[in-house]
């Protein structure tokens, strides 16, 4: 079974219905009638009047989802996806191709941000291909790629709150760790760090990870050293 995120008039659902059920969101009322009208009864076709950014298909499969995701809404869908796949296996996304090197680059490169780390930390995030414009009509003025996204299994814990520190340490992204994380953390803890002066630009999911857990540990509890 497939989740389709916004099938717009069907392209990838018609192949889709191939292979496979499909369960398909679409928020456009005028959409939601073309695609009833074409689709509404086979018996592989369901679909769910909605936005994705709010349906509950945390119940839903097992399967995985695709999409052809609008540019002004793919991290907040793909984000929402990675926190609570439910039983969806995997996502496949089509989106701009800017922000799939955003969520895949890796630590020290210009494009390693929050997002790298938000959707690495949830799922294993690999770019299958690039899309030219001229394959779209009509083209777009931005290159695409399709990404895909494998939850973690089971997921990370902590979620929300590491999340939360990872956000503070790419706050000012050109500032040292020590600047962005003061106020948060007490100043001797931060100044102990062994990274105080590292941007988090710098640094890989695990040592953010490691520095996270040190900060956290109990006020009376010493800071432990990252080799202890």
């Amino acid at each position: 079974m497939v989740v389709e995120i916004g099938p717009g008039r069907g392209a990838l659902t018609e192949d889709l219905l191939r292979r496979t059920r499909v369960k398909a969101i679409e928020l456009d009322p005028e959409l939601v009638l073309e695609l009833r009208d074409r689709w509404g009864t086979t018996n592989n076709f369901e679909l769910v009047q909605g936005s994705a950014l709010n349906v509950d298909w945390s119940g839903w499969g097992p399967g995985a989802m695709a999409g052809n995701l609008p540019y002004y809404v793919a991290t907040a869908i793909i984000c929402r996806f990675l926190r609570n796949p439910g039983q969806l296996s995997s996502g496949v996304f089509l989106i701009q191709k800017e922000v799939a090197d955003r969520i895949t680059a890796q630590p020290g490169t210009r494009d390693y941000g929050y997002l790298s780390v938000e959707c690495q930390y949830l799922a294993q995030a690999t770019i299958l291909f690039r899309v030219a414009p001229g394959a779209f009509r009509p083209p777009p003025k931005v290159d695409s790629a399709v990404v895909r996204f494998t939850p973690h299994q089971p997921p990370p814990e902590d979620i929300d709150k590491f999340l939360a520190f990872a956000s503070a340490c790419f706050r000012q992204k050109r500032k040292m760790l020590r600047n962005n994380l003061l106020g948060l953390y007490p100043r001797d803890r931060i100044d102990a760090l062994a990274e105080a002066g590292a941007r988090a630009e710098q640094l890989p999911i695990s040592d953010l990870l490691r520095i996270y857990r040190q900060l956290s540990q109990p006020l009376s509890q010493p800071l432990s050293q990252p080799n202890a």
